[in-house]
């Protein structure tokens, strides 16, 4: 294992961690802006991130194929 692997960890070929990753970021932008504009609530979101996240998955499936 290469010192870097051992400190920053080696790189995982899984695009789980960048999903989870994005709806945190998703979820504190919604946050922060929700007050700003009112259109940007979790009532006219979430849709949107189910269908994202359903076309991910059906994107690598297709991919691996």
């Amino acid at each position: 294992m290469a010192d870097r692997d051992i400190c920053f960890g080696s790189r995982s070929s899984s695009f789980w961690p960048l999903i989870i990753g994005a709806l945190i970021i998703l979820v504190g932008v919604i946050e922060l802006l929700g007050d700003t504009y009112r259109w940007l609530n979790w009532d006219n979101v979430w849709p949107l991130i189910v269908i994202v996240f359903g076309l991910l998955i059906v994107g690598n499936a297709l991919y691996k194929r």
